[in-house]
């Protein structure tokens, strides 16, 4: 790996513990091919909440080294501990990495079964990281000027509403119903 790209990987690395000071952050990346294969240097970190009912933050940190234009980062939050969303920022991270399935806000991944153990949701959208905001949002110009966008788990319905309403509409329907998005077997809201 050239030594910019080592720079810019640090720089996500600082991003994210700086963004998380005070938080428990550690690497959990999930290194099996061919995610290393197609995005090298490529690193998960795990954020640990400070008190009971806050999320478990997973977060990568190179998925956007290798992209023109300051790339994109992805993070996921969990109400539990469990390194299988490494591998899910993984596989997010290997299916962005070719031009053709590039993803953005809006962006609708199905991920074939439930996200995670529990959950109904199959599917992950790409959206704005409204937890957390633009502090998060917009890594420092020496990272390559990346962004960190939300993986948020949804139902299929959700996906299709998206699909054939909008992003507007579904994200209006999911502030109208004060989501709890750390719900793992929440209802679909359509």
């Amino acid at each position: 790996m050239a030594t910019g790209e080592d720079a810019r990987i640090a720089a996500l690395e600082r991003h994210v513990r700086e963004f998380w000071h005070g938080h428990a952050v550690d690497p959990v990346t999930w290194d099996e091919a061919p995610i290393l294969d197609l995005v090298p240097g490529f690193t998960t970190y795990r954020v640990a909440p400070r008190s009971a009912g806050e999320a478990w933050v997973y977060v990568t940190a190179g998925s956007s080294v290798h992209q023109a234009g300051g790339g994109t980062e992805f993070f996921l939050m969990s109400p539990v501990a469990a390194d299988e969303h490494a591998e899910t920022l993984a596989m997010v991270s290997h299916l962005h990495s070719f031009e053709e399935y590039r993803l953005d806000v809006g962006s609708v991944i199905d991920v074939g079964g439930p996200w995670t153990d529990g959950s109904r949701m199959d599917h992950l959208l790409v959206s704005l990281p409204y937890p957390y905001g633009p502090a998060l949002e917009w890594a420092p110009e020496e990272s390559g000027g990346a962004r960190f966008l939300w993986l948020l788990p949804i139902h299929r319905s959700e996906a299709a509403l998206i699909g054939t309403e909008s992003l507007d509409a579904f994200e209006e329907l999911l502030e109208a119903e004060g989501v709890n998005v750390l719900d793992l077997d929440r209802a679909p809201l359509v």
